[in-house]
């Protein structure tokens, strides 16, 4: 019996046009405006970049993405608790954070083969690089034209412990997942990010190449 086949793509530059630094850009503009009047803008812009170096840095598997970025953001921000700022960034993902959505403009014939894929019973994952909660992920998901219930897993900071081009974020997904690496494909827009999964065993395609999908099949 033929194995089944599961596909891991990325979120940014593959099922949405939008680059990572074109979509960072805006979100920052947007969070900055938000935080006017609360808390001092540049202190916030700041810290967030804090607490990003620290989910890309050395760093065990203690704990998830979330958990070390509020840590670390919280600490550097020395003026309010988590709790608040849990809320402050629930009041942003409810409201100015749906601005971003004229940004994310889908790429049909990805999402076209995304979709054909699952109708053929194939695994699908959204391999998205975890530096967001599952709210905004979800949401972005909802902007290309596809529901999170339509995937087998959506990594977010929840339930990550890794980022990528960390090959073990990789590798965390199969464990999760039960997955073995010979069995996955990786559909992404960036090599450095995306293409280092081949370290962890699984085979690479540009989305540019994305027709040469249906050979792995």
């Amino acid at each position: 019996m033929k194995e089944r086949i599961t596909y891991l793509f990325d979120l940014d530059g593959t099922l949405s046009a939008v680059s990572d630094e074109d979509f960072a850009r805006r979100y920052l503009q947007l969070v900055s405006s938000s935080a006017e009047g609360r808390v001092v803008p540049e202190k916030l812009i700041t810290s967030l970049e804090v607490a990003l170096k620290a989910l890309f840095g050395d760093r065990d598997n203690f704990k998830n993405n979330y958990d070390l970025f509020m840590e670390r953001f919280v600490e550097s921000m020395n003026d309010h608790d988590r709790n608040w700022f849990e809320q402050f960034f629930d009041e942003f993902y409810d409201g100015e954070y749906n601005r971003l959505k004229e940004l994310v403009v889908p790429r049909e014939n990805v999402v076209k083969v995304l979709k054909d894929l699952r109708k053929a019973g194939k695994g699908i994952i959204i391999a998205t690089n975890p530096i967001f909660p599952e709210k905004a992920i979800n949401k972005r998901l909802e902007w290309v034209g596809v529901d999170k219930k339509f995937f087998d897993y959506v990594t977010t900071m929840e339930n990550s412990h890794y980022v990528k081009p960390d090959v073990r974020y990789y590798r965390e997904i199969l464990e999760v997942n039960g997955l073995e690496a010979r069995n996955c494909v990786m559909i992404g827009n960036d090599m450095s990010m995306d293409g280092v999964c081949s370290t962890a065993g699984i085979e690479y395609i540009d989305v540019s190449s994305i027709q040469s999908i249906w050979k792995t099949t």
